[in-house]
């Protein structure tokens, strides 16, 4: 090749990378121009991140929470991407991976995160991030069988040998069970991978309890509609734990509050028309307003 081509030939590429470079600047200057409901809205769909391993909001970008995503996404008159991710040690990480900065893996953050603890004090940490529309609230709560525990007026028979209650490992109701009234219902705890892991060893006669989220536990009973008169959920008898419940609602990053502002009028619209408890029912759960 004469060196005119080659001269040529670099002159053309030189050009090329130059138009290159002007199209991408331009194209960032009219995102960064762009209002958080605009570039949505520009981009023709929503994507929503859902926490895996928490049936029945969630799991492998399946249930409650991603229904309602789509129902939200659909209202909006947009389309639906479901970022379905494990929850990391602190939900700090979460929130950064998945609403304020993204991650080198997961890319960039999400429009919004479903399944976010509505709470004072996370929302005066987590300043980066904006916490809103709370739709339903996680309360703990006890499935027992009734034939072996009729009632259940205090944690006090599952001190007594034989009553064994089980619980998500490492999970709130694991923790408290294993610490309360000097651990003394630890001899009887038995922990298991998931909730409904813990609710089949229930109904297959392994343990008289299991303690979880009500949703959790309504969830895994619903499995077993022969059995259902078998079994009782109910608050936790006792005055110290666990705490009284907390809303759940939806997290964005703080920029994007006219986002926020049509994702709140459009969950309003489901909680007043029906459709959010309807949602719930599906998989077996009562709806509870925050």
């Amino acid at each position: 090749m004469s060196a005119s081509v080659q001269a040529s030939r670099y002159s053309f590429f030189k050009a090329l990378g130059a138009v290159v470079l002007t199209l991408s600047f331009q194209a960032n200057v009219v995102a960064q121009e762009l209002t958080d409901w605009a570039r949505v809205q520009a981009s023709g769909v929503l994507t929503v991140a859902v926490y895996n391993y928490l049936a029945p909001y969630s799991h492998e970008g399946k249930g409650i929470d991603v229904d309602i995503a789509r129902a939200l996404a659909t209202k909006l008159g947009l389309g639906l991407k479901v970022r379905a991710f494990t929850e990391d040690e602190e939900f700090s990480d979460d929130i950064r991976n998945m609403v304020t900065r993204g991650h080198y893996l997961a890319g960039a953050p999400a429009d919004v995160l479903m399944h976010a603890p509505v709470d004072a004090y996370l929302m005066q940490k987590e300043d980066q991030a904006l916490f809103f529309s709370p739709y339903t609230r996680d309360d703990i709560y006890v499935a027992r069988n009734t034939k072996k525990l009729p009632s259940l007026d205090s944690l006090a028979p599952f001190s007594e040998a034989g009553n064994k209650i089980g619980a998500e490992a490492a999970a709130l109701p694991s923790i408290m069970l294993a610490g309360a009234d000097g651990a003394a219902y630890a001899n009887n705890l038995v922990n298991f991978k998931t909730p409904k892991e813990a609710v089949d060893a229930m109904v297959s006669g392994e343990l008289v309890a299991v303690m979880a989220t009500r949703a959790e536990l309504e969830w895994a009973l619903h499995q077993y509609p022969d059995r259902k008169a078998d079994f009782y959920v109910s608050k936790v008898p006792h005055n110290s734990l666990p705490p009284k419940g907390w809303a759940v609602g939806m997290a964005t990053k703080k920029s994007n509050k006219e986002l926020a502002e049509k994702l709140t009028v459009a969950m309003n619209e489901l909680k007043e028309s029906g459709e959010l408890e309807k949602i719930f029912a599906k998989y077996g759960v009562k709806y509870m307003r925050p």
